[in-house]
C-alpha cells in the first residue's frame, strides 16, 4: 500500500461518525459576510441623527474602554476651534470634518466647562456623551441640543477607528479546518457587532447579531468537547470548565440585558473579543498542538506551517 492510500485509509477510519466528519472537515455551513454599513444620508429625526443615538450613547458610559479604542485608533487629528452656540454646530463640526464614505470615528471635545464624546460613522452622529461640571452627564438628543448651546473654545481630538475588533489569521489555526472555519465564523460576528454598534444599526440588528453569537458559541463548545472525548484530549476537563465558566457568565449578562437592567456597552463587547481570541491562541492551541503530535489525521498539515509562521512571526510561540 502506498503512504497516500494508508493516509485516507486512517483518515476515513478516524471520521466514519458523519458529525465527526462535520466536524473537521466543514465546521459551519457558511461564515457570514463581513458587514460593511453604508451611511445613510437622511435619518430622522435629523438629517445626522442615527435612530438608534439614545440607547446606543449609554456605550460611552466606561471611559476605561473608550480611552482602550481611542489607542488603537488607526489615526488621529487635533485642532482647537471656537463654538458659538448656534443651533446646528456640531453638525457643522462634524461634517466639516468627515466625509460620507468614512468609517466610525470617535470625537473627544473638551473645553473650560465640558467633556464630551461623540461617535460617527460617516456623517451620522451615532452616539453621544457630554459631561458637565455641576450639570451631570446628558446622553444623545439631549447632549448634542446642549452641546449647540455651548459657547467657548475647546479642543477636539479627531480618531479614526478600527472597523474590527480583529482579523482571524492563520496564528488562530488549531490546524482542523473545520474547527477553523468555527473560529473564523465568531471573529466575524464579534466584529459584526462591533461595528453594527458603531454604524449605529437599529438595537433589533445588534440584538440579532448579539443573539446568534451567544447561540452559536454554545455549538462550538459542543463540537470542540466531542473530539476532546473521541480522542482522549487529557486537559479536556480544564478546557470543559473553561466554557462552562464562559457561558455562564455570558447567560447572566443575557439575563440582565433582556430585562432592561444591563447595558449593551464597549466593556461587555471588549470582554466577549477578548477572551475569544485568547482562549482561541492558548488553550484552543494546545488541544490543535496535541493533536498533531499523536498524529491523528484529522490535521491539516499546511496549516500547521502556516500557523506556526504567523505565531513566530507574532511573537506567541
Amino acid at each position: 500500500m502506498t503512504p497516500g492510500f494508508l493516509r485516507k485509509l486512517r483518515y476515513w477510519w478516524h471520521t466514519r461518525d458523519p458529525d465527526v466528519r462535520y466536524i473537521v472537515e466543514v465546521g459551519v455551513d457558511e461564515i457570514p459576510e463581513e458587514r460593511k454599513p453604508i451611511p445613510k444620508t437622511m435619518v430622522p429625526p435629523f438629517s445626522y441623527v442615527a435612530e438608534s443615538i439614545e440607547w446606543n450613547s449609554r456605550l460611552l458610559d466606561d471611559p476605561s474602554l473608550v480611552l482602550y479604542i481611542l489607542e488603537a485608533a488607526e489615526s488621529k487629528e487635533e485642532f482647537e476651534t471656537r463654538l458659538h452656540g448656534l443651533q446646528g454646530q456640531v453638525k457643522h463640526l462634524v461634517a466639516s470634518r468627515l466625509e460620507p464614505e468614512m468609517g466610525p470615528r470617535l470625537l473627544i471635545i473638551e473645553g473650560e466647562r465640558l467633556n464630551a464624546w461623540i461617535l460617527t460613522y460617516g456623517v451620522i452622529i451615532t452616539a453621544v456623551r457630554l459631561e458637565e461640571p455641576g450639570l451631570g452627564v446628558s446622553y444623545g438628543l439631549d447632549a448634542l441640543h446642549a452641546l449647540d448651546e455651548w459657547t467657548g473654545k475647546v479642543r477636539v481630538v479627531v480618531a479614526k477607528l478600527r472597523r474590527y475588533m480583529y482579523r482571524w489569521g492563520p496564528e488562530f489555526s488549531v490546524y482542523i479546518r473545520g474547527v477553523d472555519n468555527q473560529h473564523r465564523y465568531l471573529v466575524t460576528v464579534l466584529n459584526n457587532l462591533y461595528i453594527s454598534i458603531l454604524a449605529g444599526e437599529e438595537k433589533k440588528v445588534v440584538d440579532e447579531t448579539l443573539n446568534s453569537l451567544v447561540d452559536y458559541t454554545k455549538f462550538h463548545f459542543r463540537s470542540e468537547e466531542k473530539l476532546f472525548d473521541k480522542y482522549g484530549y487529557p486537559r479536556a476537563e480544564s478546557h470543559r470548565r473553561q466554557h462552562e465558566g464562559f457561558v455562564k457568565k455570558v447567560a447572566e449578562f443575557m439575563e440582565q440585558y433582556e430585562a432592561g437592567e444591563k447595558q449593551l456597552t464597549l466593556s461587555i463587547l471588549h470582554f466577549l473579543s477578548e477572551w475569544v481570541k485568547n482562549h482561541i491562541l492558548t488553550s484552543d492551541h494546545d488541544f490543535g498542538e496535541w493533536f498533531y503530535e499523536k498524529g491523528i489525521p484529522i490535521i491539516d498539515e499546511e496549516m500547521v506551517e502556516a500557523c506556526r509562521r504567523a505565531r513566530q512571526r507574532l511573537g506567541l510561540q
